[in-house]
């Protein structure tokens, strides 16, 4: 007589124990996956932010570069349209674009708000003012704030630009923010041009260097 097979499969406990092993080692993958992939998406993130920051700040410094020392009422009469603060910077740049269009823009960079959120806008209008919207631009939004400081021919940068006859030669254009953590970006926009091209003919050329350096 054949002896009888017991065939034997797992009992309930082993059962049981393999469960939680595989819920315990799934558990484990599903943690180490999570956790890499908010480290990859705050990498991604960090740095489609830094592509925009460099991409507005280039955008800032060639506008500034192009700033024009245009009188505000005339040729050389008044101030210069040139304000330079701490936090917002005006000035007066050759227009880009083809007949209305040419001419001169009144550029403004400042700390402003775009559908009720933060942000750093560039407003244009015509220059000389005249009838006529410009348009307000918002360059970046949310947790990013503009920084300015102005520096004449001796270097030194102050937040605040005080003179009326000519433009700074650098401005310091910094973008910062504090989300995730604090962070500062900066560029410099060295000027191309300082003094009127008035001051180039030469029977006010003696006028100009005259009032420069009584102010200085």
């Amino acid at each position: 007589m054949t002896p009888r097979v017991r065939r034997r499969g797992f009992t309930l406990l082993e059962a049981l124990l393999a469960l939680v092993l595989a819920t315990l080692l799934f558990g484990a993958i599903a943690l180490y996956t999570g956790t890499w992939l908010r480290s990859w998406g705050g990498i991604v993130a960090r740095g489609t932010r830094e592509d925009t920051v460099a991409i507005v700040l280039d955008r800032i410094v060639e506008d500034l570069e192009a700033a024009q020392p245009v009188h505000a009422d005339g040729p050389m009469a008044g101030a210069v349209a040139f304000s330079g603060q701490a936090d917002t910077v005006v000035f007066v740049r050759p227009a880009l674009g083809y007949g209305p269009r040419a001419g001169f823009d009144h550029v403004t960079y400042f700390n402003g708000s775009a559908g009720g959120e933060a942000a750093v806008i560039r407003a244009r209008r015509a220059w000389p003012p005249q009838g006529g919207s410009g348009e307000d631009l918002p360059l970046i939004r949310g947790d990013a704030r503009l920084g300015l400081a102005y520096a004449g021919p001796d270097g030194a940068f102050a937040q605040r630009w005080g003179f009326s006859d000519r433009l700074p030669s650098t401005v310091r254009v910094t973008l910062s923010g504090t989300q995730p953590r604090p962070w500062t970006q900066t560029a410099f926009a060295r000027l191309r041009v300082e003094l009127p091209a008035a001051c180039g003919a030469k029977d006010l050329f003696q006028e100009c260097m005259s009032a420069l350096n009584a102010r200085r």
